[in-house]
C-alpha cells in the first residue's frame, strides 16, 4: 500500500428531452461503486432522483446495479440523478516472486472463465494465438509471460480516442487505441497464453478536483498465491494502481451495461443525456470518529513518512555510517507493511486482531522516521561540528601565518 486517498465522488447523470412532446420514456441503469477489494473501500452515501430510490440489482459478474424503471422525461425538460459516495481508495504495488507462483487448475470455474473468449476479446483468434506464443515463448514463470504481454500492448499501441469499442483483434490490426482497446488487446493476450484475466472499468482521476465526462478502463490477470493483480496499460501502471481508480464493472461493459450508465428508451422520443463525475479529497471523519478508514489512513500516512525518512537516510550516507541501525529499521518498516496489509485483509473477518495489527503499524513506522531522523541530525550535527573544526584550524593556520610574515616584514625593515 503506498498511498491512501479519502474523498467525495459525485455522479450527475443529466436526461433531456429536446422536444416539445413528450413525455420519453425508459429505463435508468447505473452500475455501482464496487466495494469487495482490498484497494477500496465505497459507500453510497446519498442518491437524489425525482424517480425515488432506485432498485438495487446484481448481474452474474456480481456487479451492483441502481435501476430506475419508467422514468419519464418530459417535453423540453432535464431529469437529474446523482448519486454521491464516500471513498477510501488506495494506492496498490504488487511484489511478485515468481518462485512463489502457484500452478494454475486449469479445471477450476475461475480458470476456465477468464481464459476464454469473449466479444471484443478475441483470444482465440489465430493471429492474437501465434504472437501470445511469440511474445511468452521465452519468458522466465507466469509472470514474466504476463510482463512481456504488457510491454508489447504498452510499445505497440499508439494511443487515439474512439468513437466506439472495437476489441482486441482490431486494435492488433490497426496499432491504435484508447483505453479500451489497450484493456481488451492485454486480457486477449494474456487469455491465449493460458493466464487468467479480465477487463475492469470504471473512474479514473489523475488529480482531486478533477471533473469527468466519461469512464476509463484497465485490467487484472490472475496469479496463484497472489490473486487478481492490477495492470493498466494506458497509464502504464504495471502490477500497481493509483489510488485514484474507482471501478464500478468486473466484465466487459458492451456486453452488460457500460461503466457510466445506460438509459434505454422504451416509449416516446429519443432523449439526450450527459454525466459529470467530480472527486473532491476529504477528511477520514466523513466515515465516523475513530473509524477503522481513520486508523487506516494514518498508518499508510506513517509508512509513507518512514519510507522518506529512510530515502533521506540513504541520501545522507547512513547506510555507509550506521549499517546496523539503517538495516534495522528497513526490516521494521517491511514488517510495518505487512502488518498494514494483513490489517486491511482481515478487518471483516478479525476486526479486533486488525485493528492491533493497525496500532503497531503506527506504532513501528512512527519509530521508524524518528530513529532515522535522529541518525541524519546526528550526522548534520557531525559534519557541522568537523565543518567548524576545519574552519577554526584555517583560521589559526592562517592567523599564525599572516603573523610569522608580519615578523618576516618587520625584521626586514630594521
Amino acid at each position: 500500500m503506498n498511498g491512501a486517498f479519502v474523498g467525495v465522488l459525485t455522479q450527475t447523470i443529466k436526461l433531456h428531452n429536446p422536444l416539445p412532446y413528450g413525455p420519453a420514456i425508459g429505463n435508468l441503469y447505473v452500475p455501482l461503486l464496487r466495494n469487495d477489494t482490498m484497494r477500496g473501500y465505497a459507500v453510497l452515501s446519498n442518491v437524489t432522483s425525482p424517480e425515488g430510490q432506485p432498485t438495487m440489482v446484481v448481474d452474474d459478474s456480481g456487479n451492483a446495479i441502481a435501476q430506475w424503471n419508467n422514468v419519464a422525461v418530459n417535453a423540453e425538460q432535464t431529469v437529474t440523478f446523482e448519486l454521491e459516495y464516500h471513498t477510501l481508495s488506495l494506492g496498490t504495488h504488487y511484489s511478485v516472486n515468481s518462485s512463489l507462483e502457484g500452478s494454475y487448475d486449469v479445471n477450476s470455474n475461475l480458470y476456465t472463465r477468464f481464459t476464454q473468449p469473449e466479444p471484443l476479446v478475441q483470444s482465440d483468434n489465430p493471429q492474437i494465438i501465434q504472437l501470445a506464443r511469440n511474445l511468452t515463448g521465452n519468458s522466465d514463470g507466469l509472470h514474466g509471460k504476463v510482463l512481456a504481454v504488457y510491454n508489447f500492448v504498452v510499445n505497440y499501441l499508439r494511443y487515439q480516442v474512439q468513437d466506439e469499442e472495437r476489441g482486441a483483434l482490431w486494435a492488433l490490426e490497426n496499432g491504435v487505441g484508447d483505453c479500451s482497446e489497450f484493456s481488451y488487446l492485454f486480457v486477449a493476450l494474456c487469455r491465449a497464453a493460458g493466464i487468467p484475466a479480465r477487463i475492469q472499468a470504471g473512474f479514473a482521476f489523475h488529480n482531486a478536483g478533477e471533473s469527468l465526462a466519461d469512464g476509463h478502463m484497465w485490467a487484472e490477470y490472475y496469479l496463484e498465491n497472489y490473486g487478481w493483480i492490477p495492470v493498466d496499460p494506458t497509464w502504464k501502471q504495471f502490477d500497481a494502481l493509483d489510488s485514484k481508480h474507482f471501478s464500478s464493472q468486473q466484465r466487459i461493459p458492451e456486453l452488460g451495461f457500460y461503466a457510466n450508465y445506460v438509459f434505454n428508451s422504451v416509449n416516446g422520443p429519443e432523449v439526450t443525456d450527459e454525466q459529470t463525475v467530480q472527486l473532491k479529497q476529504a477528511s477520514a471523519s466523513i466515515f465516523g470518529e475513530d473509524s477503522e478508514v481513520g486508523k487506516i489512513v494514518n498508518a499508510v500516512q506513517a509508512i509513507n513518512g518512514a519510507d522518506y525518512a529512510l530515502f533521506l537516510g540513504r541520501l545522507f550516507g547512513e547506510s555507509l555510517l550506521f549499517p546496523s541501525e539503517i538495516g534495522k529499521a528497513e526490516r521494521t518498516l517491511l514488517e510495518s507493511k505487512l502488518q498494514l496489509q494483513n490489517a486491511i485483509d482481515s478487518w471483516d473477518e478479525r476486526s479486533q486482531t486488525a485493528l492491533l495489527d493497525l496500532t503497531r503499524t503506527l506504532d513501528d513506522a512512527r519509530s521508524v522516521s524518528e530513529n532515522v531522523l535522529w541518525l541524519i541530525t546526528g550526522t548534520i550535527a557531525l559534519f557541522i561540528g568537523v565543518l567548524a573544526a576545519a574552519m577554526l584550524a584555517i583560521l589559526v593556520y592562517l592567523r599564525r601565518s599572516m603573523s610569522l610574515k608580519r615578523k618576516q616584514y618587520t625584521n626586514t625593515l630594521q
